[in-house]
């Protein structure tokens, strides 16, 4: 079986071309931009970067996990079924491919952070980069951490996505959808409610110590996950 999951996750990857052209097109786009930068600034066109800040380079491959999340459960689906797969081995391999992409995402973000990210705040973005990795914090846990800290999320977040997307061809999928909407709306005014739902973004994302977001993380992301089974046991090819 987990060959079998494996052999998904590698036609996953083969048909997800559609993510990666798109957020390979996007970080080309970035890349171009910060050429022209440099530019301007060797030229001499560009003399006051100290205001200047921008997105993290490898937070645009962030993108891939995302639109991975989408087309997977839309496009491939179909494909995997009338290619002779079974449910179950979707189920395991989808899995392997987002944790997979979480992993690759994760890691070229951090060596950006710390390679490319640090030229383009000395030459042209002195007022520095926006990149999850500072701002939510996870680098105060060291490198390593972050690195896991990061995945986990990813992880997450890509199953979210994936459940979500493969549910809006039934009725639940919109009634779903309302009731995020609902709970966004209702507990953002309202203090106590608001105080549960900054409780749970910060469990999932700002808390300080690394293993319970991890934990955290993975523990909701397996809850969701296991959704799947359900979805797409009664799911039309």
């Amino acid at each position: 079986m987990i060959n079998k999951a494996l052999v998904v996750a590698k036609i996953n990857f083969r048909n997800n071309y559609r993510a990666f052209i798109i957020t390979a097109i996007v970080v080309g786009c970035v890349f171009l931009q910060d050429i022209v930068m440099l530019i301007l600034d060797l030229t001499g066109v560009f003399s006051n970067p100290s205001g200047n800040m921008t997105v993290s380079f490898g937070n645009y491959f962030i993108l891939s996990i995302i639109l991975s999340a989408v087309f997977i459960p839309t496009i491939n689906f179909k494909k995997m079924m009338n290619l002779g797969a079974k449910r179950a081995d979707f189920f395991s391999g989808c899995l392997i491919t987002y944790a997979i992409i979480a992993a690759a995402v994760s890691l070229i973000n951090i060596i950006l952070y710390y390679t490319y990210d640090s030229f383009r705040i000395a030459m042209f973005y002195m007022g520095g980069t926006m990149d999850i990795l500072y701002w939510f914090g996870w680098l105060n846990n060291g490198v390593i951490f972050a690195f896991f800290q990061m995945f986990a999320f990813l992880l997450l977040l890509a199953v979210v996505i994936h459940t979500l997307v493969a549910v809006q061809d039934k009725w639940y999928g919109w009634v779903a959808d309302v009731l995020i909407a609902a709970v966004i709306s209702v507990f953002t005014p309202i203090a106590p409610l608001r105080a549960s739902l900054v409780w749970f973004f910060r469990m999932i994302i700002f808390h300080p110590n690394a293993f319970i977001q991890i934990a955290a993380c993975l523990i909701l992301a397996s809850a969701v996950y296991s959704l799947n089974k359900i979805v797409f046991a009664r799911k039309a090819i």
